[in-house]
């Protein structure tokens, strides 16, 4: 990973209808409320193929096909795909997940055309959130998708919502709650 708008990195294919719940991370670290990304990541998209957690590595990039990310919004695999810096390409994802990926800080493009023939796990590709572009850098195929909107890719440049807020209140100081001072 270059920078959170252009990354170079390994991809990992998966197919349709990965569930953030049981797919991304197990229901249970959802329901329990878990966002140690040192508890997350042993986890993530286990599930769906247990061999990916030992398998990847910081500025990997996922590529999966259509409603990624489907079901209730428990956003715990995106705060383990961005202590890891990954981002993703898919041929779709609905917009609460959309939403959720982006305020943990995690780079989105969908809009990949359908067929799964652009790339397979362990290609490297060359991704450019700003215009959308994406060049597979082992077969030399080019796909352009729609890019991340200007809004949203200052979001995930800050680091989520959290780095955006914190942003906001380095420029608006005044505007911060006092600091209580500890009780004796």
């Amino acid at each position: 990973m270059t920078d959170t708008m252009r990354c170079v990195g390994r991809c990992h294919v998966f197919g349709d209808d990965i569930p953030l719940d049981d797919g991304l991370i197990p229901f249970e670290m959802a329901i329990r409320r878990i966002d140690d990304p040192q508890r997350l990541l042993p986890e993530l998209l286990r599930m769906v193929d247990p061999a990916f957690p030992d398998r990847v590595r910081p500025g990997d990039i996922i590529v999966a096909g259509t409603n990624f990310g489907c079901g209730k919004p428990h956003f715990q695999g995106f705060i383990a795909m961005a202590a890891l810096g990954l981002s993703v390409l898919c041929v779709s994802m609905p917009y609460k997940t959309l939403r959720g990926a982006i305020s943990k800080g995690v780079p989105v493009l969908a809009g990949l055309p359908a067929g799964g023939a652009f790339a397979r796990t362990g290609h490297r590709l060359d991704v450019d959130f700003r215009t959308g572009a994406v060049v597979n850098l082992d077969t030399g195929q080019r796909v352009d998708v729609p890019p991340l909107s200007p809004l949203l890719a200052d979001v995930v440049r800050r680091g989520g919502t959290r780095g955006t807020l914190a942003a906001w209140l380095d420029t608006h100081p005044d505007m911060r709650l006092p600091v209580e001072a500890p009780r004796a």
